[in-house]
């Protein structure tokens, strides 16, 4: 991308090892340029905070497919090298697409229903209120 910038992506992984191999991209992309004890800080901590996104928030099991793509810059000045733009894409198998799209179906459909019971329930309200505002 630019002089001391860079583009890493782990390719297509199983989560179980991004760790490894966000460390492994990063130090062949920053290794003429930066201290590798830099290299190793530093994308420790990205990994760290990537951890608690796809484990915690994200809730991705270990064997699931994903990859990781992250804008990389040394920064002379601070001796560090600062990551943006972090971007997780989880593939998820057709089979579980077809479950999760089964589910929200039957959401819907619940919703639906729920909907319809509300709309009745306020309609007699209003010919209650209706009706009492005529006598």
């Amino acid at each position: 991308i630019g002089a001391n910038k860079f583009e890493l992506s782990t390719g297509i992984i199983i989560a179980a090892r991004f760790a490894d191999k966000l460390r492994r991209v990063a130090l062949v992309a920053f290794s003429k340029l930066v201290d590798r004890k830099v290299v190793l800080r530093d994308v420790a901590e990205l990994n760290q905070q990537l951890y608690d996104e796809i484990v915690n928030k994200r809730k991705i099991d270990k064997l699931d497919v994903i990859r990781i793509t992250v804008d990389a810059e040394y920064d002379p000045n601070e001796n560090r090298i600062k990551f943006s733009n972090v971007r997780i894409q989880h593939f998820v198998p057709e089979d579980k697409c077809e479950s999760y799209a089964k589910d929200l179906k039957e959401k819907v459909e619940e919703l639906e229903k729920e909907n319809k019971s509300l709309r009745d329930a306020l309609k007699t309200v209003l010919d209650t209120v209706k009706n009492a505002v005529e006598e």
